[in-house]
């Protein structure tokens, strides 16, 4: 009863409350599978191109962060860990918003979502280019 009043409290739809806990429970099987057996879905970009698209190596940072190899999370994708401080709280900003049905909107919201965007597209290049140009 204490879990109910606490989700009232703060605003949260119940429909998209078990929606968030269904994605976790998968994210949770997801990290749990890769980890029994090692299986990790591949990038169809990489597939497809031979490139690293801005994403490669999320799963190996996240679960990297999960055992709390700072390192190597930090080598599995570096743009991920330097965009961290905004990104966090940002998703969090979004996330939360959509639980409530109360969409987060204005400038402030947009700007760093598009922000984000623009640095993703830049590290997705340059992740690619730097070898090329003999910076790794």
């Amino acid at each position: 009863m204490r879990l109910r009043a606490g989700i009232d409290r703060l605003g949260i739809s119940p429909r998209r409350g078990k929606q968030a806990l269904l994605v976790v429970g998968i994210g949770a099987l997801y990290a749990l599978e890769t980890q029994t057996l090692g299986l990790f879905v591949p990038c169809p970009f990489h597939r497809l191109t031979g490139l690293k698209c801005p994403a490669c190596g999320i799963t190996t940072a996240i679960l990297a962060l999960l055992h709390g190899d700072v390192g190597a999370a930090f080598a599995a994708n570096p743009g991920l860990a330097f965009s961290l401080p905004v990104l966090a709280p940002w998703l969090v900003w979004v996330f939360l918003g959509w639980l409530r049905e109360t969409p987060a909107r204005g400038r402030a919201v947009n700007a760093v979502g598009v922000g984000l965007i623009i640095y993703f597209a830049v590290w997705g290049v340059w992740r690619n280019l730097a070898p090329l140009l003999g910076f790794c």
